[in-house]
């Protein structure tokens, strides 16, 4: 018995190893499964990154645009992300990375944002310009396009930290591809502030302080929100100014600075507003003898402008004239605080030093023809002139103002757009001859040689009284 139960106990150890080893933790058939669904997921996991990779990279990545800084005047503070200054003198390409600008009192810049796409970008079309104007100080953080044609964002433009004023011209935007450009009183990275957006072609100057934001749009829309609040918009509409005060929380929209010359804005016109332009801007040519200048609408930097040329070896005086006549008695300007000329331009060349030597010459002369009210209450004719040039004084005696000025001419860089700004004619005017009335406004090419270009030109009135 005792030989029997060892054999069936052998017996019986040998088959529980046996079944020990044929039985494995996983069945065949379970590691099958998770072979074919781990390789579905895999497949459905690549599939969509693939698809939604390309619809990305087709329809919703971008590449940047051309922005370019020129210096117009002064020289020009730069602050890359390595937080180190330098100064800038003439021209600095933006594109690569988020760089801060600074323009103090006596310096200005402007920023032009073009897309490279065909020619260089001298011959490029322009889509926007932001001015700084002096004491400003803004931070650019990119300007891109969709890569494609039929990409489904927006070409967008982003500035932030912004303290002083911008002269903002939009010109290149099209029903094409959507357009959006951001300034942000503070930083991105803050919810504070206000928020100013702009969507469509316009001209526009937009000035930031601690505590206030004022936007005046002479030409187009813009929308204005809190940036903690952005379901409370307003928007700024063409010949208005709106304020918002921060600390207040308030948004208000005034009806004041009309610019009340028509057409001024050459560099927002399309071919079928060049002729209107022309009327009412009665442009003549003058000179002592041949040849004789010529004035056109002309593309140029990538902008409309009216150029005011004489060339041909000319060396004898001549004069390119553009006149806008307020009908009438004039202008009244009695019930303003102020008046003030705008103008931005682009002095390409001239061949006086200075404005020749009786200061009367220059690439580009401003002149107001006014009457005022003399102490025996008659009205009096009078002007106010303004002259601009880049030529310096080779010759060491030539004035910088002319016989009836107020003021020197100004000395700006060639070549680049310029954005004047004369300030309150009232306080630059002696009281007893104060404008009463505005007859006419003038801008002039005079000399031998010269070819000037100009794509706004404004007269703006604002009374204190209405905000």
């Amino acid at each position: 018995m005792d030989v029997m139960q060892q054999a069936e106990d052998i017996i019986e150890a040998a088959s529980e190893e046996s079944e020990f080893q044929y039985q494995g933790p996983v069945p065949p058939e379970r590691i099958a499964w998770i072979v074919m669904l781990g390789a579905f997921l895999l497949f459905c996991t690549v599939t969509l990154t693939t698809i939604f990779g390309v619809y990305h990279y087709l329809f919703r990545s971008t590449v940047p645009m051309a922005a370019v800084l020129q210096v117009s005047k002064g020289t020009v503070g730069i602050t890359g992300p390595d937080l180190v200054v330098a100064a800038e003198r003439e021209r600095d390409d933006l594109t690569s990375s988020v760089t801060s600008v600074s323009t103090d009192s006596l310096s200005q810049a402007t920023i032009q944002i073009k897309d490279l796409d065909e020619g260089e970008f001298e011959t490029a079309e322009l889509l926007a310009a932001v001015t700084l104007q002096g004491n400003t100080l803004v931070t650019f953080n990119h300007a891109n396009r969709p890569r494609f044609e039929w990409g489904r964002i927006p070409q967008r433009i982003q500035f932030s930290r912004l303290d002083g004023m911008l002269d903002i011209l939009i010109a290149g935007v099209s029903n094409r591809t959507p357009f959006l450009m951001d300034f942000y009183s503070d930083s991105l990275s803050s919810d504070k502030g206000v928020h100013v957006q702009f969507e469509s072609n316009g001209r526009f100057r937009l000035s930031v302080s601690e505590d206030e934001v004022r936007l005046l749009s002479l030409a187009g829309e813009a929308v204005v929100y809190f940036r903690d609040e952005p379901s409370r918009r307003e928007s700024a509409k063409s010949g208005n100014e709106l304020v918002v005060r921060i600390g207040a929380r308030s948004m208000t929209q005034l009806q004041s600075q009309p610019n009340v010359l028509k057409n001024g804005e050459f560099s927002l016109l399309q071919d079928s507003g060049a002729t209107r332009a022309l009327n009412d801007w009665r442009c003549s040519i003058r000179q002592q003898q041949a040849p004789p200048g010529d004035f056109s609408l002309a593309r140029f930097d990538g902008r409309v402008a009216l150029r005011l040329r004489r060339l041909n070896n000319a060396q004898s005086n001549g004069e390119v004239r553009c006149t806008q006549t307020f009908a009438g008695a004039g202008l009244d300007v009695q019930g303003y605080d102020t008046v003030r000329v705008v103008t931005t331009f682009l002095p390409n060349y001239q061949n006086l030093s200075v404005c020749g030597r009786a200061a009367s010459e220059c690439p580009l002369m401003l002149q107001v023809n006014y009457e005022y009210v003399d102490e025996d209450e008659r009205r009096q004719d009078a002007e106010w002139y303004r002259g601009f040039y880049y030529a310096p004084d080779i010759s060491g005696v030539v004035r910088k103002r002319c016989d009836t000025c107020i003021q020197d001419h100004l000395d700006i860089n060639p070549a680049v757009w310029h954005t004047f700004d004369s300030d309150n004619l009232f306080n630059l005017i002696v009281e007893e001859e104060r404008p009463a009335t505005i007859k006419s406004l003038s801008f002039y090419a005079s000399g031998h040689q010269f070819d000037t270009l100009i794509s706004e030109m404004a007269l703006l009135l604002s009374n204190s009284a209405a905000g």
